[in-house]
């Protein structure tokens, strides 16, 4: 047991020492190499944690409290860095500010003279400015909340720390309700690219996550709550949508009516944007696309991209469906067609992958824990971009990330297979 602790507080060590590498590089998408490295020791210094908390037997009160100072002091360093390897946060930002205004993000775009007024220093650094935003509203609350409290991307971050750290808490509960030891939760707590992807680049992912694992914790007990919070989720971000073939093969018709009088209320005062409510959604999900191989193939194979985007579409839809007549837990679904989405999406940013660290405290998966270490792999794109302008990752890069990823895959799917005869 004292060896555990040492080895515990050694990683954890580590994992603090990693990170306040990473906050204090200036221009980190300019330096890959770095990067990779102190990426690498935190999630080397994971890997040994995660160990510990799936062995100990006893692990009393000391496990859990390293856990969650290890996880407060890691997220709260980042906090002040400059989030260089994506400029997502300079818009939400700038959002709050349109919000606060009284103007409607989903009518007017940043390039809209109108909102000149509102510009700063970091107006150059938000991304898509001739369009609409394509966040649903409770993500525009948030951003307005913070905005509120003191304009900038510090503030933003700290209270996108929060919802994680909320995040946290629930997984504690959802795992104690299941007869998990709660120290599982360190595989979130801990997890690198959680901690990278909120603390330090400030995705708003953390809203939609907080509330998607509140929502499946309170829905034993309490499930007008748990589908009010689903519904919630899907204000964050449309990711939850995932969950309506379970409620219908369920027939959790209240469920539904709950989750959709949420998501019209939410809606409900930006309705005057019209046909633009959603224009932004549909130019994202028609033309963008990085870093997912089974659709660059398949478009390739085909050359037609958006028969590709529909099939693969379909593909999920269909696994989704068998998925919710064939699974009654609600986690393990989600944890399934989250991965599904994952493996079949057009677009597969790092901080996407954050909406699946939940599901693996309660179904632990070598593969899924891997591809939150290979998945920096896609950051060298920036390379590519500042080179010739071209956000493509290259083939070399792309093997790298999900080659292994495939096969780790292939060996957990054949490991958990059940025997016959």
């Amino acid at each position: 047991m004292k060896r555990d602790r040492l080895v515990l507080l050694l990683a954890g060590a580590v994992l603090v020492a990693a990170f306040g590498g990473i906050a204090g590089t200036h221009e980190l998408h300019r330096r890959f190499p770095l990067l990779l490295g102190l990426y690498g020791a935190a999630f080397a210094a994971y890997l040994v944690a995660l160990r510990v908390a799936f062995t100990a037997r006893r692990p009393g009160r000391f496990l859990p409290v390293v856990m969650l100072v290890v996880a407060v002091i890691a997220r709260v360093m980042l906090i002040p860095a400059k989030p260089d390897l994506s400029t997502d946060i300079y818009r939400y930002a700038w959002e709050g500010r349109v919000v606060l205004s009284g103007a409607n993000p989903f009518a007017t775009p940043p390039a809209d003279t109108s909102l000149a007024p509102l510009r700063d220093d970091d107006y150059p650094l938000i991304n898509h400015r001739d369009l609409a935003t394509i966040y649903p509203p409770l993500a525009q609350g948030v951003f307005a909340l913070a905005a509120w409290l003191h304009p900038g991307v510090i503030t933003l971050k700290a209270v996108l720390v929060l919802f994680d750290l909320a995040t946290l808490v629930a997984l504690v509960f959802l795992l104690r309700a299941r007869g998990r030891p709660p120290t599982h939760a360190l595989v979130y707590a801990w997890s690198p690219l959680v901690i990278l992807e909120t603390a330090h680049s400030g995705h708003m992912d953390a809203v939609g996550v907080f509330f998607l694992v509140l929502g499946i914790t309170l829905l034993a007990r309490r499930p007008n709550a748990g589908f009010a919070a689903l519904g919630a989720s899907f204000l964050a971000k449309y990711i939850t949508v995932i969950l309506l073939p379970f409620l219908v093969a369920r027939r959790h018709w209240r469920g539904i009516v709950i989750v959709t009088v949420i998501a019209v209320a939410g809606y409900a005062p930006f309705f005057d944007a019209g046909p633009r409510l959603v224009e932004s959604l549909r130019v994202y999900s028609g033309t963008w696309w990085f870093n997912g191989p089974p659709f660059m193939s398949l478009a390739g194979w085909l050359g037609d991209p958006l028969l590709s985007r529909r099939l693969l579409a379909g593909a999920g839809a269909a696994f989704a469906l068998a998925a919710a007549f064939r699974e009654r837990d609600v986690a393990r679904y989600t944890y399934l067609v989250v991965g599904c989405w994952l493996l079949l999406a057009p677009t597969v940013y790092p901080w996407y992958v954050t909406w699946m660290v939940p599901f693996l405290c309660l179904y632990p998966n070598r593969a899924w824990i891997a591809f939150t270490a290979l998945v920096m792999m896609s950051y060298r794109v920036w390379g590519e971009y500042d080179a010739s302008g071209a956000w493509v990752l290259p083939t070399r890069w792309l093997a790298l990330e999900y080659v292994p990823f495939y096969g780790l895959l292939l060996v957990e799917g054949l490991r958990r297979r059940p025997a016959h005869g």
